[in-house]
């Protein structure tokens, strides 16, 4: 007789983590088929992934019976997260993976304030009255108001003019992307910036050759910094500066959150605050795969170490959340799915829960959190009211 095969708890964590081929998908899916194994990986669900921390009336057998529903409706998946799962299955309902970062208050709220109520991209060249950008627009001029053309918008990105070492960077721009929308920006210099939804960057239109590059950012924008060791690359927020010669990493500063956040990904930076420039004796550096966070209460930022694919996932339109309060995640799905979101239920904002969404509408992510926590929902156009 043919003996039977026993779930191993590393093939567990390989699938929760995504990291399992179609194959061995298909062959986890079949040892589930035993009860003894279903047993094992509704323990896990409860002890690990599926479990809000926080809360003790957490119902095991409601929760798989959630994963079943969410397995049995999956939905195709886009060519990009085929790309990045190699062809897993989606599950809505499983609790899994990181937070992304989030921040403080205004750097300059004449220069870089964000109208929350527009719906459209747009950017601005000093003094000029700001362009709408149409993400749908194959080929346009990016022109100064005097005629000169700075640059070319390639649907949603634009390219500008690369800096032959002789203008200067007395022009700036100001691009403001509002909720719902993502925009990638390929600065002068070569320096790629993803900027999220709800941010806003100000930066030279040209920079000057061999003198710092600096731009402003409030809300949150992936760095990949063209490396020039005669001009240092500067990304200023109001509660932590960046200093960097060329290297990937994110920046997160959102006004209405409490905190700031650098993620490196690649190379090194600098972190520091209140001063000019980053001083090597003094300030924190950090190192691949490392955090630094700021509360607005603190002086000096907190650095830990973390998986840093994780941060960067809003590029690919995912949404990701470790043991978070629903009153801070909900400040991501509004950024997100570009919604007003009210809370009146004060006990369920300070829930924590875990999870991982991509290709959800905003209906699917809250009935998944109502899968485990009670509450009502109730949808008025872009508005979103929530009740016990």
């Amino acid at each position: 007789m043919e003996k039977k095969k026993v779930l191993d708890i590393n093939q567990i964590i390989r699938y929760t983590n995504n990291e399992m081929s179609k194959h061995e998908l298909i062959a986890f899916e079949k040892l589930l088929e035993d009860e003894n194994n279903l047993n094992k990986f509704k323990k896990y669900l409860t002890t690990d992934h599926y479990i809000q921390l926080s809360k003790h009336d957490f119902d095991e057998h409601k929760a798989f019976k959630q994963f079943q529903k969410q397995i049995r409706s999956t939905k195709p998946l886009r060519k990009q997260q085929e790309k990045r799962n190699n062809g897993y299955l989606k599950y809505a309902a499983v609790f899994i993976t990181m937070l992304i970062g989030a921040a403080t208050y205004f750097l300059n709220k004449s220069l870089l304030s964000t109208d929350q109520n527009n719906t459209q991209i747009t950017i601005q060249l000093d003094d000029d009255s700001p362009k709408v950008i149409r993400d749908n627009e194959l080929f346009k001029e990016i022109k100064t108001s005097d005629g000169a053309i700075v640059g070319v918008q390639e649907k949603s990105k634009i390219v500008y003019n690369n800096n032959d070492g002789t203008t200067t960077n007395s022009t700036t721009s100001t691009l403001r992307v509002p909720n719902g929308k993502k925009f990638q920006l390929v600065l002068s210099d070569g320096t790629i910036v993803n900027v999220n939804a709800g941010s806003t960057l100000k930066f030279p239109t040209q920079f000057t050759s061999n003198q710092v590059r600096e731009v402003e950012l409030i809300g949150e924008a992936y760095f990949e910094v063209a490396r020039n060791e005669n001009a240092p690359f500067i990304v200023s927020t109001n509660g932590i500066k960046t200093e960097v010669l060329g290297t990937k990493f994110n920046v997160s500063s959102y006004g209405n959150d409490s905190f700031s956040e650098v993620v490196l990904v690649e190379g090194s930076v600098g972190i520091f605050k209140d001063k000019e420039r980053f001083d090597k004796n003094k300030d924190q550096k950090l190192k691949p795969s490392q955090k630094a966070t700021l509360l607005n209460s603190q002086k000096k930022p907190v650095i830990s170490n973390v998986k840093a694919e994780n941060y960067i996932a809003w590029i690919e339109g995912v949404l990701l959340f470790k043991n978070e309060s629903f009153e801070s995640i909900v400040k991501k799905l509004e950024r997100f799915y570009d919604k007003k979101i009210t809370i009146n239920y004060q006990k369920l904002k300070n829930e924590k829960f875990t999870g991982t969404f991509d290709i959800e509408n905003i209906e699917e992510v809250l009935n998944t959190f109502k899968s485990n926590t009670d509450f009502n929902v109730t949808y008025k156009g872009s508005e979103i009211i929530i009740n016990p």
